[in-house]
C-alpha cells in the first residue's frame, strides 16, 4: 500500500473519535499493519516538527480584550483562557519568559 494510502487511513481512523482497534476491525484492517503505519505518521510529524523548529521563530500575536476592572498601577495582568498571569514592577523578565514558554504550551 503507497505512503500515501496508509497517511489518509491514519488520518481518517484518528478523525473517527473510535479507538484505533476498534476502527481497524470494523475496517477490517490488520491493527499490526495499521500501528506501524501510525508509527511511521508520527515519526515523520516529529521529523518535519523538528526541521520547523531549526527555523527562525515567527512571532505569534494574540488578541487582546479590555476589560472594565479597575486599572491597577505598577502591574501587569495577562490572560490567556483561565489563565492569569500578573506582573509587578521589578519582575524578572527572564522568569516571565520561562513562564510564558510554559503557558504557550499549555494555552
Amino acid at each position: 500500500m503507497a505512503s500515501q494510502e496508509q497517511l489518509a487511513l491514519v488520518a481518517e481512523c484518528r478523525a473517527s473519535g473510535m479507538t484505533a482497534k476498534d476502527w481497524c476491525e470494523a475496517r477490517g484492517i490488520n491493527y499490526r499493519h495499521y500501528v506501524y503505519w501510525a508509527s511511521r505518521v508520527n515519526r515523520a510529524q516529529r521529523t518535519n516538527q523538528d526541521h520547523h523548529d531549526q527555523q527562525e521563530p515567527q512571532p505569534q500575536w494574540a488578541p487582546v480584550k479590555m476589560t472594565g476592572e479597575p486599572e491597577v498601577i505598577g502591574e501587569i495582568r495577562l490572560v490567556c483562557g483561565r489563565w492569569t498571569i500578573c506582573v509587578g514592577t521589578g519582575f524578572s523578565p527572564v522568569l516571565l519568559a520561562e513562564v510564558l514558554k510554559v503557558v504557550d504550551g499549555i494555552c
